[in-house]
């Protein structure tokens, strides 16, 4: 449902018999469903000011800014009542809560008379005045049925899409957030590909975060560029389902669910910008003397540190003295290659990402001002963008358990860039550079005392974890039991500059030469390291009587790395169903440059 505003016409999209089937099924198999009352508003509203100052406002009707190029559409199709949307840019769909139940065949009696109570008022009311009332009166009256209706609990919150154009996926969020101070907010993000779409986020993990009991704004945004990209909504609820009906997770044809990696997306790098952001005023016009950085932002930023979520700045301004201020607040030891200068800061973000060699899909950026989060928006919309650093810890982003690797994390990082300066005032090749560096990695069976990193390096690892896999703590425990089927390997590595710490995970089948799963850090990739590990694993395997060895590949929105890495390696790939395969060597052949890094066997 969607509130009444001027009459838009009719539609009725010509979409498969195919796509109407998924339409149908699952409100087929809806027994109760929250009936949100969706609006349309701008990520960046400062209403009423914004409408003097915004180059995008353009005023409805009733002069509210249009984020829709259309507002919201009401279609029907074979009894279906859905609701089409354009996106302008800045524009989401929002709703509030508490959200009661009401049984689904209520829910659709009330659709068809909001369809015909809004044709009245839109189209038979004698002036605007009367009309303006009329809806307002209306919208009211449907907020309040939604927010008193009552059906039991949900099972989750569904988002069930329609895409015609054959454009490039479109990234979303949705944004659960309380109205009430210091208190939760859910987020998470999702993609809509062409054809139809279902989308899921289950109510237990939205409890965890946000009290839906209590009032709270309900937030759907596509990020990027949607100019033209027109989107057929069905169902936009908490619902409640057959218990024989379909599970809500069951793959679909055609459909992109809310994949793994966008459920359990963590922060690796938050960017802070400085004026009024990281500190409160303006270093250039109010001077060092006046610029105080609250307690509660200066907590935020150690304890990020701690979790091991690495900082950096973006920041517009004179860096001599920006440099300055940050070491009279004693923070400048948190920020990992600080960007301060006049360039645009998507730039500065994507020199960042290259410097610190993670996806910037991972990264963070908060800033104050409108214009700067917009720029970076459009530019790298895979960034997660923030106005404030308000209950910034309490995101899911930053959950992430603090770990004695996570605590070394910086230190780690820091100690890169002396690797770094060391390696470009070297007058050695890059193998001979790596052979006087010391490399040594320990090879250690999977024990009680590395669980919690186990965990971490499954949670945060991306670009190489081959499998895709994402292990709870319960599933690495059961890895210590000797009549399981699996069984783990821990890969630590260290050279004369400093400890990497613990920076792999290699799960094995006891019972045949198969990898169920392989994750390793960046920092140590392109170090031969991967070279040395297989090569000892390929003789572990041989010595045991295979031939061959097996590695089990699930490709994911971002390890095409572990692609390349194991490619360059020797490894061939069979493909075994979509975009999942094994790649495959034999145990006998030597690995190039295994030699460089030493091995510390400590599984004997």
């Amino acid at each position: 449902m969607h509130e009444t505003l001027s009459r838009n016409a009719l539609v009725r999209p010509r979409i498969s018999h195919a796509v109407i089937k998924h339409f149908r099924e699952l409100e087929d198999s809806v027994i109760a469903r929250s009936q949100i009352v969706w609006e349309e508003h701008c990520t960046e509203c400062a209403f009423p000011t914004c409408y003097a100052s915004c180059s995008f406002y353009t005023p409805r009707q009733d002069l509210h800014c249009r984020r829709f190029a259309k507002g919201i559409v009401p279609s029907v199709i074979d009894g279906l009542q859905l609701m089409s949307v354009e996106f302008r840019k800045w524009g989401k769909l929002e709703g509030v809560g508490p959200n009661g139940m009401i049984k689904a065949r209520s829910a659709r009696r009330r659709a068809r008379v909001d369809h015909l109570v809004s044709e009245v008022i839109t189209r038979y009311t004698p002036s605007y005045r009367l009309s303006r009332i009329a809806k307002n009166r209306w919208n009211a009256l449907k907020t309040m049925a939604q927010l008193n209706s009552y059906e039991g609990k949900p099972d989750a919150f569904l988002i069930e899409a329609y895409r015609d154009d054959a454009g490039p996926t479109l990234p979303c969020t949705l944004t659960i957030v309380s109205k009430e101070l210091n208190s939760g907010l859910y987020q998470t993000r999702f993609e809509l590909v062409q054809g139809y779409n279902r989308v899921v986020a289950s109510r237990i993990e939205i409890e965890a975060r946000v009290d839906l009991s209590k009032p709270y704004l309900i937030q759907i945004e596509p990020i990027g560029n949607t100019i033209n990209q027109e989107i057929l909504f069905g169902i936009l609820d908490f619902v409640r389902l057959r218990s024989s009906a379909t599970k809500i997770d069951e793959p679909w044809k055609s459909t992109k669910h809310l994949s793994k990696d966008a459920k359990e997306k963590t922060a690796k790098c938050v960017v802070w910008d400085l004026d009024n952001t990281l500190w409160r005023g303006t270093l250039a016009e109010d001077g060092m003397e006046v610029l105080v950085v609250d307690q509660v932002t200066r907590d935020a930023v150690l304890e990020l540190d701690r979790r091991g979520i690495l900082q950096s700045v973006v920041s517009k301004n004179d860096p001599e003295p920006a440099f300055a201020a940050l070491e009279a607040f004693g923070l400048r030891e948190y920020f990992l290659f600080p960007q301060i200068g006049w360039e645009p800061k998507s730039q500065a973000l994507r020199r960042l990402a290259e410097l610190l060699d993670i996806s910037i899909d991972s990264f963070v950026f908060i800033d104050d001002q409108a214009f700067e989060r917009g720029e970076v928006k459009d530019a790298l919309p895979t960034v997660t963008v923030l106005a404030d650093s308000d209950n910034l810890l309490d995101r899911p982003l930053f959950d992430v358990p603090a770990t004695a690797e996570s605590t070394k994390r910086r230190s780690m990082y820091q100690v890169e860039e002396r690797r770094q300066a060391a390696l470009s005032n070297s007058e050695l090749d890059y193998i001979s550079f790596l052979r006087g560096c010391a490399i040594t990695i320990d090879i250690a069976a999977l024990s009680t005392g590395h669980i919690d990193r186990a965990y971490e390096l499954s949670q945060r690892t991306n670009q190489l974890n081959v499998s895709g896999r994402r292990y709870s703590r319960d599933e690495i425990e059961s890895m210590l039991k000797k009549d399981g089927r699996s069984c783990g390997f821990i890969l630590r590595c260290e050279d004369r500059f400093g400890d990497y710490g613990i920076i792999g995970l290699c799960v094995i089948d006891r019972h045949a030469p198969i990898v169920e799963s392989f994750m390793m850090s960046c920092r140590v990739q392109r170090k031969r390291v991967e070279h040395a590990f297989f090569a000892w694993l390929c003789c572990y395997f041989h010595h045991r009587g295979a031939k061959s060895i097996s590695i089990q590949y699930q490709r994911t929105q971002r390890n095409a790395a572990s692609i390349k890495m194991l490619g360059e390696l020797g490894f061939d790939y069979r493909e075994q169903g979509p975009e999942r395969g094994l790649f495959v060597r034999d145990t006998a052949t030597r690995f190039p440059d295994h030699d460089v890094v030493i091995i510390n066997d400590m599984t004997r």
